[in-house]
């Protein structure tokens, strides 16, 4: 309820029907027009005797409403101090969890050191990393002369390394020691036989030279180990070389009492170099060398010594 309305039911009448009220002025002696004063106030009929309106009370009249005060400064001043006060919340939450919280997430797994796992089986190195709350991971496998097949090679981090728990040591696994067959090197040249050699991870050992009528001069005719061979890498493989083929053999026969004339051309046409000795060529063959039953080839020469005179 408005103050209006409040006094305008202190000062109504009660709720009987109301008399009616006459106001009227009243001024026997009216002032004239140009005196200059005011006019005295007529007296007042309020429900009963008139009355001077100098001594009539005061109607009480609502007081006029204070016109409503600028607030936008103030306004604004809350509105800025809000986005302070955020921003110092923001901040200071943003510092609690990173120095609390997290510390107790991440950074509150505890550092521990890497332990060194080379050596070891895959089974092994889980085992040994488990109770620090680290993992294995392969990163790859190698061939390894030393280190048998299955086995840690290598390892990152390295061993003594500080490292939070969770993480993951890489490791390397050993292949063992890698071997090799020996190529087909037969009928090869000696270098291509050498280059199949080093292709396949082996080396040239020992070359030894023989004839043959089957390969050509200069040709492998086989290698040791043979083809096929499973062998360790860098190990040594001999080879035998062609010197081209055999030459034939024969056995010097007895020339001994023969005519040195007709045994010469019979030699000659199997294609042997006969020679004589001295200026005699012609008689029977009293000497001759190679001595009877050694073995000659066509390169051997064959010298005969005859008498110097044909014997009927």
């Amino acid at each position: 309820m408005t103050t209006r309305r409040r006094l305008r039911n202190r000062y109504d009448p009660p709720a009987t029907e109301p008399e009616a009220v006459s106001v009227q002025p009243v001024s026997p002696f009216p002032a004239p027009p140009d005196s200059g004063q005011e006019p005295a106030p007529a007296p007042v009929q309020v429900n009963g005797p008139a009355v001077d309106s100098a001594e009539a009370p005061a109607i009480p009249v609502a007081p006029k409403e204070a016109a409503p005060k600028l607030q936008r400064p103030r306004r604004r001043f809350g509105f800025l101090f809000m986005i302070v006060l955020a921003s110092i919340a923001f901040v200071t939450g943003l510092l609690v969890f990173n120095n609390l919280v997290m510390p107790r997430l991440i950074h509150g797994i505890g550092q521990v050191q890497v332990p060194d796992i080379r050596n070891l089986t895959l089974d092994q190195a889980e085992q040994a990393l488990r109770p620090i709350n680290l993992q294995v991971s392969r990163a790859g496998e190698r061939f390894d002369p030393v280190v048998p097949r299955g086995f840690v090679l290598s390892q990152d981090p390295t061993p003594g390394t500080e490292v939070r728990g969770n993480r993951r040591v890489s490791v390397v696994v050993s292949l063992g020691e890698e071997f090799s067959s020996v190529p087909e090197l037969s009928g090869e040249s000696q270098r291509s036989a050498e280059q199949l050699l080093r292709s396949a991870g082996l080396r040239v050992g020992a070359i030894a030279r023989a004839p043959s009528d089957e390969v050509g001069q200069d040709l492998v005719i086989g290698s040791d180990p043979g083809p096929e061979s499973v062998l360790p890498q860098g190990s040594p493989v001999n080879l035998l070389v062609s010197t081209g083929a055999k030459e034939e053999s024969f056995v010097m026969p007895d020339l001994m009492g023969r005519e040195i004339g007709g045994v010469r051309r019979q030699l000659e046409s199997l294609g042997f170099h006969v020679a004589t000795t001295g200026s005699a060529a012609i008689g029977t063959v009293t000497a001759q060398r190679p001595a009877p039953g050694s073995r000659i080839t066509r390169a051997t020469e064959i010298l005969l010594q005859a008498t110097g005179r044909v014997i009927r």
